[in-house]
């Protein structure tokens, strides 16, 4: 897959609770692999972290692990 197609997915939690939309996606340069997802309700307003390690399913929305102490305040 590639990542452009990640932006504007929806993102909901495993409990069916809607979390917002893909804004950006966080690379690990020197290993080359997606680390996280920077989402939020509208572009770079409120953004939070996702760790990628916590995405269980891709497709028409993304699915993550509902854990919210994960969650990380970006300054975006």
């Amino acid at each position: 897959m590639r990542i452009s197609k990640l932006y504007g997915l929806e993102l909901y939690n495993t409990k069916g609770e809607y979390i917002g939309i893909i804004n950006d996606i966080i690379l690990e340069v020197k290993e080359g692999v997606v680390f996280g997802l920077a989402v939020g309700q509208e572009k770079g307003i409120d953004n939070i972290a996702v760790g990628f390690k916590d995405v269980s399913a891709i497709g028409d929305i993304v699915i993550v692990r509902a854990k919210k102490e994960d969650s990380v305040k970006l300054g975006m």
